[in-house]
């Protein structure tokens, strides 16, 4: 099994017009979760009208701190060799795979559903594997949601480790 790395985005709004303002990763080492997360500097062509003080209530990302950011192509290169060629992942695949793309300036890697992924992965030759499914949406819904990118690829990638299970994260 291809280990996938889990993605999300937070962004200006959630408008078509909307911009990425984080992106953060998480993927399974081992038994390790690994997270990383970058903030975006917005490129001078985005539409600074489509900030939505709503939503940065909810991601609690306040606009001056993204001049602090690194530039979008920067974080662009960084998830690109980031990624390593694996499979992303991602809740809301619809959103994240439009600010994926924005981000990278052209069409990215292709984002996969996790509910698609948790099906398949978790599913024994076709039939469901109940005890499974359970730990992975157990885990998901037990764990908070922040709304900050890296935190809510982990949780993605927490769930899917319960659904490893102990003996198959020793041999990934």
């Amino acid at each position: 099994m291809i280990q996938p790395v889990f993605i999300d985005f937070e962004a200006s709004s959630l408008s078509p017009a909307s911009w990425p303002i984080e992106v953060g990763l998480a993927w399974f080492d081992g038994k390790k979760v690994v997270v990383q997360s970058r903030l975006i500097r917005p490129r001078p062509e985005w539409p600074e009208d489509d900030w939505n003080p709503a939503s940065e209530k909810v991601h609690g990302i306040p606009r001056p701190d993204l001049e602090a950011a690194a530039f979008a192509d920067d974080v662009a290169t960084w998830l690109l060799a980031s990624l390593a060629g694996r499979p992303l992942v991602s809740d809301a695949p619809e959103f994240d795979q439009r600010w994926l793309d924005q981000l990278l300036g052209r069409p990215g890697p292709q984002i996969d559903d996790f509910d698609r992924v948790v099906w398949q992965a978790f599913s024994d030759g076709g039939d469901v594997n109940a005890g499974r499914l359970h730990r992975v949406y157990e885990s998901k819904t037990n764990r908070p949601v922040r709304h900050r990118a890296g935190d809510d690829a982990a949780g993605l990638c927490y769930a899917w480790r319960a659904g490893v299970g102990k003996y198959q994260s020793k041999h990934l």
